[in-house]
C-alpha cells in the first residue's frame, strides 16, 4: 500500500536527478502489465497515452524524471514536485502533487496579516 509516509520517503530519496537518464529503470514502463498505458519514447520525451493530451503529464522530458519505481500494483514515475502512479493492468493513473513549503516571505506575510486582524 502506498501511504503518505511512503510518498514522503520517495520525495526525499529521489530529490535529485540521476547522473544520466540511462540510470532510470525505464524498462519498467514497458513491462507487459503496463502496456495498457500506451507509453512510448520519442527522442528525449516519454509520452503516456493513458493520460489526456491536454494534461502537462501526457509528455514528460526524460531529464525531468528523478526515478521510476516498481510497486505491487503500480509503477511510479517520480518528478521534482509530483509522482505519477500508473496502475498495472488498467489505464488508470493517480497523480500526487507535492505541497509547496511556504517561503520565509509567506510566513512573514501570514504573521503580519494575522496581527492586523486581532
Amino acid at each position: 500500500m502506498i501511504t503518505q509516509k511512503v510518498i514522503e520517503t520517495i520525495y526525499k530519496k529521489y530529490s535529485k536527478l540521476p547522473a544520466s537518464p540511462y540510470d532510470l529503470n525505464i524498462g519498467l514502463l514497458f513491462a507487459p502489465e503496463i502496456d495498457c498505458h500506451n507509453i512510448y519514447i520519442d527522442g528525449d520525451n516519454i509520452t503516456i497515452g493513458s493520460i489526456s493530451p491536454d494534461s502537462p503529464f501526457h509528455t514528460i522530458a526524460l531529464d525531468r524524471i528523478h526515478g521510476i519505481l516498481d510497486f505491487e500494483r503500480h509503477v511510479a514515475i517520480v518528478l521534482p514536485a509530483s509522482i505519477l502512479f500508473l496502475l498495472k493492468g488498467a489505464p488508470s493513473v493517480n497523480i500526487h502533487l507535492k505541497a509547496l513549503k511556504p517561503s520565509i516571505f509567506d510566513k512573514l506575510r501570514a504573521k503580519l496579516v494575522g496581527t492586523d486582524e486581532g
